[in-house]
């Protein structure tokens, strides 16, 4: 991928994959905690509080597809509702968000994500959230594939295994998006 220099901001959206309390609380994630990945994804979404750029809040319905991803640990019963509740703060007030819920790893199949993107005019999707080898990376696989231009936040997201993100950000997403860090995504706003 060539490296982007500037993003045209009313031509970007910022999606954040699964950050609810049942996902996150479900096992330790790496290489970061998950109240870290919270802290990161707000302040991300702060830095573009009052731009152009849409803010895409993703969760799953873990009821939907309760094989895909089990819980041994009994924390939920087919039937019952799901914890999704957004670990976001203060998105109150905030203009341009939009949340969609997934039924299946990647958050294009079978929602009206696409839909949604293309109406606004979305080229470019910053992406971040967990985890970087199930819900990420089947988002960016996706966006990937329908010609979106795919920048993933490395210190963004967490995994609930550190090998498996460390494969997927030094094998796998530079082959289909641009890797990037918070600190890299700053210095491409100022451009």
């Amino acid at each position: 991928m060539i490296p982007t220099t500037k993003l045209e901001l009313s031509k970007t959206a910022i999606v954040v994959i699964d950050l609810q309390e049942d996902i996150l609380a479900a096992k330790p994630l790496f290489p970061i905690s998950a109240q870290e990945v919270v802290t990161r994804n707000t302040a991300l979404i702060h830095t573009f509080k009052d731009t152009d750029v849409l803010t895409v809040l993703v969760t799953v319905d873990r009821t939907t597809f309760q094989g895909l991803f089990p819980f041994p640990d009994g924390t939920m019963h087919p039937g019952e509702s799901p914890r999704s509740v957004l670990t976001i703060p203060t998105l109150g007030g905030q203009a341009n968000v939009i949340q969609i819920t997934k039924h299946n790893p990647g958050a294009f199949f079978g929602t009206d994500l696409d839909l949604q993107l293309r109406r606004r005019g979305i080229q470019t999707i910053i992406l971040t959230g967990v985890s970087t080898s199930n819900g990420v990376y089947a988002t960016a696989l996706d966006a990937y594939q329908s010609t979106y231009h795919v920048l993933i936040v490395e210190d963004a997201c967490a995994d609930r295994d550190l090998e498996n993100h460390q494969f997927f950000f030094r094998k796998l997403f530079p082959r289909i998006g641009q890797v990037t860090t918070q600190k890299e995504l700053a210095e491409m706003l100022t451009k």
